[in-house]
């Protein structure tokens, strides 16, 4: 379908310059219908495939080529902001000289144009990925990519670094890790300075936790260290009680106001320390509490000194659940998770809300509200991660949909059928560490249901984990002495 303002454009230019003439008749002829007052498209679905059938393909392209070209010069001020917003005309413009390049040389174009198409499609990858949709970010990177050609890194530096960096995150939602990896070494390769590359190191920390958990610990801690956040390799009670004490030096009678009311975080290096922090929690909460600790008052100390950013959100939740956890304080530990609420109001950070949220939700909410409750709120913490493209936490929200649903006695027949389920998308999403964990709760339920339903085991596509023992064997190779208590509780 096409606009009345696209058309227009298309008018106005000596290449369609018989085009409404060319329309009507389409109209009376029956292929074409107008839909509203300001819309036109196919009478039928068979007759816009008649017609891409019928046109040959070099000249289909030439016919998007020139459409693509009569937008793009219509968009006056080519890398202006306003351009760059994305709108249905320039989404058309992007589409249109995609399919014509699709395939072919674009040297035709020249590097003004070729460059203004690449940061277009970065922009649209970029759309996709907020809205979660990585085939589409990955097709906007292809084009994009071939646009700023083998001289990208030399000729257009930032767009280039911006086009990897979606790569990295878009096939990370995707579950491709090989590709994860092949733009991340593309970035490592031609970063000019160390900031370049630590949008792309974080990805990669996600990307790799799924096979390697305490290789994406200690590759993050290097990265903190270089960003001037150094921590000891094994806490002591000495840190601990140090990390505790600074937190203490924060305490204040309005925290509310303080959080709403404080500046926000500048200063770079001390934001991608705090999204570091904020992306190996998990992994920590897995393998060292008494390192969570740490990560916990630094993420404090930070926000309170330097500022507040979204990812303070989890620094107030880090520090909840050390409360409770390692110091049984429940009350305060509650009331540190409410303030890690304000501050995803104050930011109103959506991507951050599913992942604080359900953290707050598995491990601290649980001491004060009835765990009934909490079995909705994670089936809707589920697809809310899903949503802004957190397939991670959308993981870990489910292992808390079924847990919840388990303790709360559900029916076990439903359980079951529901572990089957998620085991395949954890699997499909990648996300090992929770499809291990989820196998074995799957296999502790058919044993309490009398071995009614599907092998647990199954989905674990290349078949090194196929009982208890081997998962136990994985838990103790691997170091995941969380994973082992489960399996020996069960």
């Amino acid at each position: 379908k096409v606009d009345q303002d696209v058309l227009s454009i298309l008018s106005g230019s000596d290449q369609f310059d018989n085009l409404i003439s060319s329309l009507g008749y389409a109209i009376q002829e029956g292929m074409i219908e107008k839909r509203n007052e300001t819309t036109y498209g196919f009478a039928h679905d068979t007759i816009q495939q008649a017609v891409y059938e019928y046109l040959p393909e070099a000249c289909m392209k030439e016919f998007h080529f020139k459409i693509g070209m009569q937008l793009v010069r219509a968009l006056r001020g080519f890398v202006t902001p306003e351009f760059l917003q994305c709108n249905s005309i320039t989404f058309l413009a992007i589409d249109q000289m995609n399919r014509a390049c699709d395939g072919t040389d674009p040297n035709r174009l020249d590097t003004r144009i070729k460059n203004t198409l690449a940061s277009l499609n970065l922009k649209a990858a970029e759309r996709a990925i907020d809205l979660a949709d990585a085939s589409s970010a990955l097709s906007h990177v292809r084009f994009g990519l071939q646009f700023v050609g083998d001289t990208g890194w030399s000729l257009c530096y930032e767009i280039c670094l911006r086009l990897h960096e979606a790569a990295c995150l878009a096939n990370y939602l995707n579950s491709s890790p090989d590709e994860v990896l092949k733009h991340f070494e593309e970035i490592i390769n031609h970063a000019r300075k160390f900031e370049d590359k630590i949008k792309a190191n974080c990805i990669m920390i996600k990307s790799s936790a799924s096979g390697n958990i305490q290789g994406a610990i200690n590759s993050a801690f290097i990265i903190l260290n270089q960003l001037g956040e150094s921590f000891p390799s094994v806490a002591t009670p000495e840190d601990i009680q140090n990390a505790i004490a600074s937190i203490r030096e924060f305490h204040c009678d309005d925290p509310k106001e303080k959080i709403m009311n404080s500046p926000e975080l500048t200063d770079t290096k001390k934001l991608w320390s705090l999204k570091l922090m904020d992306h190996i929690f998990p992994y920590l909460h897995m393998m060292s509490s008494k390192l969570m600790i740490l990560i916990s008052a630094r993420m404090l100390k930070i926000s309170f000194q330097h500022g507040f950013a979204p990812e303070s959100a989890f620094g107030f939740f880090c520090y909840s659940y050390s409360l409770i956890s390692t110091f049984n304080d429940i009350e305060e530990g509650y009331r540190w998770a409410k303030l890690a609420l304000v501050v995803l109001e104050r930011f109103n950070a959506p991507s951050l809300y599913p992942k604080v949220k359900t953290c707050i939700t598995m491990v601290v909410s649980i001491w004060k509200e009835p765990v009934q409750s909490s079995v909705v709120d994670f089936l809707r913490l589920h697809q809310e991660a899903l949503l802004v493209g957190d397939i991670e936490f959308a993981a870990i929200s489910s292992k808390g949909y079924i847990h919840h649903g388990f303790i709360s006695g559900s029916s076990l027949a439903t359980i079951e059928r529901e572990c089957a389920a998620i085991s395949l998308e954890m699997m499909q999403s990648n996300q090992m560490h929770g499809l291990f964990w989820c196998m074995n709760h799957h296999a502790m339920i058919m044993a309490l249901n009398g071995k009614q339903g599907r092998d647990p085991f199954a989905v674990y596509k290349n078949g090194s984990i196929n009982n208890y023992h081997d998962a136990l064997a994985y838990a103790e190779t691997t170091g995941r002495r969380r994973l082992m208590r489960a399996i020996y509780s069960n």
